[in-house]
């Protein structure tokens, strides 16, 4: 071999290394210009995404605050309706006070609202209810006061346990299972 013959494989050598060079770094600028735009377009929906996880954040807080403020209106009903209930039975307490007194003032004026004093009065002491809470008097039938008195009063309470338990069902926490 000759000296030209050498200085020409080497040129082409170094033409061909060179052109191997250049093809890879023109290669990896393609690929990292490719990858910007893919990560361009990454970072376009994640912003996307943040704008309707944001509105999805404050989607929640409304309704939260909605339900908190539903819980706060429940809770005030549920007070007003056992105020009301507790004021329905103080009434109820004093009209039967009433009575007690009209019957004590005149016993003869209607002798099945005589309370259990004046039949104990009248001999009545050893006779026992019936299971409906009346007695037999002189062949009639007479409803026990304090018998119905209780009766209203566990009307009353079952009334506020079914308001109570129809809160616990309409989704509303209660008192003991929220976190504040």
């Amino acid at each position: 071999m000759d000296t030209g013959q050498l200085v020409l494989i080497i040129v082409l050598a170094v033409v061909v290394i060179a052109a191997v060079i250049v093809a890879v770094v023109i290669g990896r600028r393609k690929k990292a210009e490719v990858n910007r735009r893919r990560a361009e377009e990454l970072r376009e929906k994640a912003a996307e995404e943040a704008i309707g996880a944001h509105q999805a954040k404050a989607e929640s807080a409304q309704a939260e605050a909605a339900a908190l403020q539903a819980e706060v209106e429940a809770n005030r009903l549920r007070k007003d309706a056992e105020n009301h209930a507790h004021k329905a039975g103080e009434a109820h307490e004093r009209v039967e006070e009433h009575l007690r007194r009209a019957d004590k003032l005149d016993p003869n004026s209607n002798p099945d609202r005589s309370n259990a004093a004046d039949r104990n009065r009248d001999g009545e002491r050893g006779r026992p209810a019936d299971a409906d809470g009346s007695r037999e008097v002189d062949g009639s039938r007479e409803v026990d006061r304090s018998h119905e008195a209780d009766h209203n009063r566990s009307d009353i309470a079952e009334g506020e346990r079914l308001t109570r338990d129809r809160s616990g069902r309409d989704g509303s926490t209660r008192e003991g299972d929220r976190n504040l």
